[in-house]
């Protein structure tokens, strides 16, 4: 092969590896769009696209508490509650430093919480709080010769009703009678077995209004909505919000609450739902989408400062958070919270994180423990044991098995559910335990709280 034909193979050969290079890069990247430059930021409400660049790991968040709403004077303050003591002639914890002794009865308490799923975070607090409450009861009656202990007999509701429903009707078909529940949605399904069979369901975070009357088999240790939506109403206000934008779970609980603060609101602010979601959906690209829509329409009104989000949610708000970053006009406007989310772990991602503190740290209300001892002693367990603030609901929780022992007490230690019925808004009206004085109203919810404000701060 002379050197011209050697010339022309390599030359082809090099020609072949550009080509073959070129493929593996793929096409060229498309010029933008005719858009127009000039369109403000601040009404923009299609997704952004993905850059491949590179950045910053992002850092994760914890909650921090920020505020407070004094419900007696409807007002927003910053800052952390103050010490509070027991009122005068209010029973109370008594924590003893003795050995528990078995004793011939034993009243089994089942603790149906989401130990898995959207709130499985949530769930193990209020599992450890109850069985810190049932040592301490246990030491306790063994103290005073009383003729029965209490055990705990914990399971996984996964925060869904349907599950709720099953193991309520497992515990009970093992003799169990004594209930600590948890959400609005799980409270709903359970509670026409469990009057039917008269069996006591206590629950630690059930909020959502008119869910319970008086002849229901139910006690509510927090306060219903009514008044978390205030608490959330006076925290717009003080923001000098004009507009804000709803997007809830389409549950009991979700459009309770988003209804409350509706017409709370409404004549002072402009208000619009964007969506109600399934919460059970593992996507949320369509809802966010909407939300965009509706976020744009109002900031081009009143300017991205007076315009608010809220999203009263679970652990999807996750998935929410992550869909809604790639929406410029909702990352321009405050984010705003309620008590589902308060504590999450979820949320605390740094992914997450980096929208949360774009948007003012996702500012939450949660119902507020009052800060005493039997609180400190509580927060100081969990924090020991999982390594970050408790949620305000596992203070119920400690509170509820101490109410239960009472309760019995009081009736000469007979378990009788009937009995114990009658007896309990008496006990609950005299108790001032790890979440404070748990008088009842009427309807068997908690009849007055404080709210704390929490948010999302980069570590």
């Amino acid at each position: 092969m002379n050197t011209k034909t050697i010339g022309i193979v390599v030359g082809i050969i090099v020609l072949a590896l550009v080509a073959a290079i070129l493929l593996l890069q793929g096409p060229a990247t498309a010029p933008p769009a005719t858009t127009p430059t000039t369109q403000p930021k601040t009404t923009t409400n299609t997704p952004t696209q993905t850059q491949q660049t590179t950045t910053t790991t992002a850092a994760a968040c914890s909650w921090k508490l920020v505020g407070m709403y004094i419900a007696s004077e409807d007002k927003v303050i910053l800052g952390a509650p103050q010490p509070v003591q027991p009122p005068p002639g209010v029973k109370t914890p008594v924590i003893v430093n003795t050995t528990a002794t078995q004793a011939s009865q034993v009243v089994d308490i089942g603790v149906l919480q989401p130990l898995s799923g959207r709130l499985g975070s949530l769930g193990e607090l209020a599992r450890a709080a109850a069985e810190l409450a049932a040592e301490d009861v246990n030491r306790y009656l063994t103290s005073i010769n009383a003729p029965f202990r209490v055990r705990i007999l914990a399971d996984d509701t996964q925060a869904d009703p349907a599950v709720a429903l099953d193991k309520l009707k497992s515990l009970h078909a093992k003799g169990v009678k004594y209930f600590i529940v948890r959400t609005s949605g799980e409270v709903r399904q359970m509670k026409p077995y469990a009057d039917e069979n008269k069996l006591i369901l206590i629950s630690v975070s059930s909020t959502a209004p008119g869910l319970v009357t008086s002849t229901d088999y139910v006690f509510r240790l927090p306060p219903d909505d009514t008044k978390q939506a205030k608490a959330l109403a006076a925290v717009l206000k003080s923001q000098g919000v004009k507009a804000v934008v709803i997007i809830h779970r389409n549950d009991d609980w979700g459009r309770g609450l988003a209804n409350q603060l509706r017409s709370l609101l409404e004549g002072q602010m402009e208000v619009a739902v964007a969506a109600a979601y399934d919460p059970q959906k593992g996507e949320f690209s369509a809802e966010v989408s909407t939300l965009a829509d509706k976020v744009s329409a109002v900031v081009s009104k009143y300017g991205a400062d007076k315009v608010a989000v809220v999203a009263p949610g679970f652990a999807e708000l996750q998935s929410i958070f992550l869909t809604a970053a790639n929406y410029p006009v909702l990352s321009q406007v405050k984010w705003y919270g309620t008590d589902g989310s308060t504590g999450l772990k979820e949320l605390t991602d740094p992914k997450v994180c980096q929208f949360a503190t774009k948007v003012g740290g996702f500012v939450s209300t949660k119902f507020a423990p009052a800060r005493s001892p039997y609180y400190q002693r509580v927060r100081e367990y969990l924090l020991s044991k999982f390594g970050r603030e408790p949620d305000a609901y596992a203070y119920n929780a400690y509170d509820a098995v101490w109410l239960i022992a009472y309760t019995i007490l009081e009736n000469g230690g007979d378990a009788d559910t009937a009995k114990f019925f009658a007896k309990f808004p008496e006990v609950a009206a005299n108790y001032f335990g790890a979440s404070g004085l748990t008088r009842l109203n009427q309807n068997h919810d908690r009849d007055t709280a404080d709210y704390e404000l929490w948010a999302l701060v980069g570590s």
